[in-house]
């Protein structure tokens, strides 16, 4: 009887581990939305590894350098699977995501990008860092654009685009 006890006990812990790993997904994507939208990629450290934190700024920076800001709202969240492995040192978190996102630029009288609707499957690969769990890697497993076409700079008939 204590076996069992025992066991029930691991497994409403590791679904609370699984479920706390959701939850930072989330918060990392709120953050992302963020950090694009003010060009201040400074709180994603909270949300994220160092290694992943310094993607982010990257990616900031980049749209910054040429005046844009990537304007984009989570449309849909809906975690598909959570996972935390047994030691609960690491967990992996499938999500199915709708963004809506365009590229507003900075200086008066440009010209905003295209608005684009993308239906995202999203892989995350988490960790514990200091008492809480933070994203690693981010892994896009599909990604379907619904709606509106991203331009590239170079040649305006290419299709390419992604809110991450």
């Amino acid at each position: 009887m204590l076996l069992v006890v025992a066991a029930l006990v691991a497994l409403s812990g590791c679904k609370r581990t699984a479920t706390d790993a959701a939850r930072a997904v989330r918060a990392y994507d709120d953050e992302l939305v963020r950090a694009f939208r003010m060009s201040d990629s400074s709180r994603v450290p909270e949300v994220a590894t160092r290694q992943e934190a310094d993607r982010v700024l990257v990616l900031v920076d980049l749209k910054a350098s040429n005046r844009l800001v990537l304007d984009s709202t989570l449309e849909r969240f809906e975690v598909l699977s959570a996972r935390a492995a047994p030691d609960g040192k690491t967990a992996e978190v499938d999500t199915a995501e709708r963004w809506r996102y365009f590229d507003r630029p900075l200086d008066p009288g440009r010209t905003a990008g295209a608005v684009i609707l993308s239906e995202m499957r999203m892989r995350y690969a988490l960790v514990r860092e200091g008492g809480r769990w933070k994203v690693a890697d981010v892994t896009t497993l599909g990604n379907e654009i619904l709606s509106g076409r991203p331009r590239q700079a170079a040649d305006s008939s290419r299709e390419a685009g992604s809110p991450r």
